[in-house]
């Protein structure tokens, strides 16, 4: 049996939410739809976001989950190009969590811990939430019962007098027949999921253009492999020598054409590389825009809510909204300019609309309000 190559993502860095397809998108336009969807309901454009979606068996409901790109280790973002595919540590939970009982799941895995709820309308989760494993002194990860009894009283709230099921999540994915199945155990007992190709692409978490060329690459393997295949049962037929010499050619041939074709690839790689170094000397600098959002949420009100946020410096943010008024745009302003943390606040393009005003805020925060974000601390929770 076949494994393949895979890179997990923790669980607890990660945005989650099921939303409903409409009936009129077509298939062809869902994954630009969910990318909608994802991009609306996050601060950050999709260029800053590591994501992927699953769909359930009726087409009517997908589970969308993205990650800040700051949150994942340079080294394993490097390290993905070299992978098969690259999925969250909880994607068989999404996948098969719901079994023949619903009732919650934990599923446990190398760096997370992550709680599911299912209801009747999807066999996807209605409810995510997922915390990291903790280390204990000497600096390994803490045995999964002590993080199970800690995380289970944080939930208790929600579990209420339910039993969660308790899965240990496998590292393999194994190809059987064209079918690809994610593993876990449950008490020492196996569960596997075998789905399509199409669905663990859909998941994967690397960019767009990272996946294409996956994708090409993985296409051009398979004809390979079926050229050889042909040519070996051709050279059983023919005279060995005469064989060898036509393979040879053939064999040439082939690999010429197939390094003319890797040309565009190969110029597409060292853009990617370029995109990589950038990305590594913007998680060296001190830009920490999650706690800044973090930090003013307590000024928020309904009145006034963002469209899109990016960074504008080490210290600023640039924050595009809008509001019920321009009466709540200029409150919205008063309230900030009181808060210790920031040094000014500057509104620009406020435009009444019908039903309120859109606005721009520059947010200039004084410099060393903010220490290095720990990213490994972090717990992604859709509530």
């Amino acid at each position: 049996m076949m494994t393949m190559q895979v890179s997990t993502a923790p669980g607890h860095v990660f945005f989650c939410r099921r939303v409903e397809i409409p009936a009129d998108v077509a298939d062809s336009e869902r994954e630009s739809f969910l990318q909608l969807q994802l991009e609306g309901m996050s601060p950050f454009p999709l260029e800053h976001l590591q994501f992927g979606f699953c769909v359930d068996s009726s087409k009517q409901f997908a589970f969308i989950y993205s990650g800040y790109r700051r949150s994942f280790d340079n080294a394993e973002i490097s390290n993905w190009q070299t992978q098969e595919v690259v999925i969250p540590e909880f994607s068989i939970g999404v996948l098969a969590g719901k079994g023949e009982s619903g009732t919650p799941l934990l599923l446990v895995s190398s760096s997370s811990i992550t709680y599911f709820e299912f209801d009747a309308q999807s066999e996807l989760p209605c409810y995510f939430e997922s915390f990291p494993r903790e280390q204990s002194e000497d600096g390994t990860v803490r045995p999964a019962s002590d993080d199970l009894d800690v995380i289970t009283g944080r939930l208790e709230g929600r579990i209420g007098d339910r039993t969660p099921r308790i899965w240990n999540a496998g590292t393999t994915i194994t190809i059987e027949k064209k079918k690809f199945e994610l593993q876990a155990t449950e008490a020492g007992k196996p569960i596997t999921v075998r789905i399509d190709r199409e669905v663990l692409w859909s998941m994967d978490l690397r960019d767009p253009e990272s996946i294409e060329q996956a994708k090409q690459e993985e296409q051009r393997n398979v004809i390979i492999w079926r050229v050889v295949l042909g040519l070996a049962a051709a050279l059983a037929l023919l005279v060995f020598g005469e064989l060898l010499w036509f393979g040879e050619r053939a064999y040439l041939n082939l690999r010429q054409d197939w390094n003319t074709e890797q040309a565009p690839i190969v110029e597409r790689i060292v853009s990617q590389q370029i995109t990589i170094n950038e990305l590594k000397s913007f998680a060296d600098s001190d830009l920490v825009p999650f706690d800044m959002l973090v930090a003013i949420q307590p000024f928020l009100t309904d009145a006034v809510w963002f469209t899109k946020v990016e960074t504008n410096g080490t210290n600023s943010l640039k924050v595009f909204a809008n509001a019920t008024s321009n009466g709540q745009v200029n409150q919205f302003k008063a309230r900030l300019e009181r808060f210790v943390k920031i040094e000014t606040v500057e509104l620009e393009n406020i435009q009444s609309r019908p039903g309120g005003a859109t606005f721009t805020a520059f947010l200039n925060f004084k410099r060393g309000s903010f220490s290095s974000r720990d990213s490994s601390k972090e717990v992604a929770s859709n509530g």
